[in-house]
């Protein structure tokens, strides 16, 4: 990692949280590959679902950003794995494994988020029938649906699921792809 994003990390570890109004920072970070087409998808899903909070969202990818450039409220995003559909995921071993996370410290919730790619991909392979390799908008929905949900955590500041929603502790594979927001 560069020396220049590693202290940018530092900094955002040491800052007070999100706001949950306003202009956030997204840093999306990948370790492996991803579709264009995904990403615009996950992003237009993000922003639909987001429409009357009060946040504006703006987009930066990591390797993009300099040492002299500063957020006033960001979340940095790491993507796991392939976030494309080609090739298509095997499944993956049946477990109570996250799609995605974030993290904490100290009981306080950290503006650092984890997307598993690979896992969401499995999930839509074994829960939809039609879902097939070049389906990278489904994908970019269902990714959209995920870094939702973990906004929820780190600008609300909550630990907490809801009953219903997004924000419930698990979705199915028929959530995330579906026609409307939950």
């Amino acid at each position: 990692m560069r020396p220049v994003f590693c202290a940018f990390l530092a900094l955002v570890a040491s800052t007070s949280g999100v706001s949950a109004a306003g202009r956030v920072t997204l840093i999306l970070q990948f370790d492996g590959r991803h579709s264009e087409l995904s990403i615009d998808e996950m992003k237009r899903e993000l922003e639909n679902i987001m429409r009357g909070s009060g946040t504006e969202l703006s987009w930066r990818n990591a390797e993009d950003i300099s040492s002299s450039e500063s957020f006033p409220s960001v979340v940095v995003v790491t993507f796991h794995g392939s976030c494309e559909m080609r090739p298509f995921a095997p499944p993956l071993p049946i477990e109570d494994a996250p799609l995605g996370y974030s993290h904490i410290s100290n009981g306080e919730i950290l503006p650092f988020a984890d997307v598993e790619c690979d896992r969401i991909r499995s999930e839509l392979r074994s829960g939809h029938g039609a879902i097939g390799p070049g389906d990278d908008r489904l994908l970019g929905r269902a990714l959209g649906r995920v870094l939702a949900h973990e906004l929820h955590h780190i600008m609300d500041r909550t630990l907490t699921h809801e009953h219903s929603g997004l924000f419930r502790k698990s979705l199915s594979p028929q959530d995330l792809i579906a026609d409307r927001t939950l």
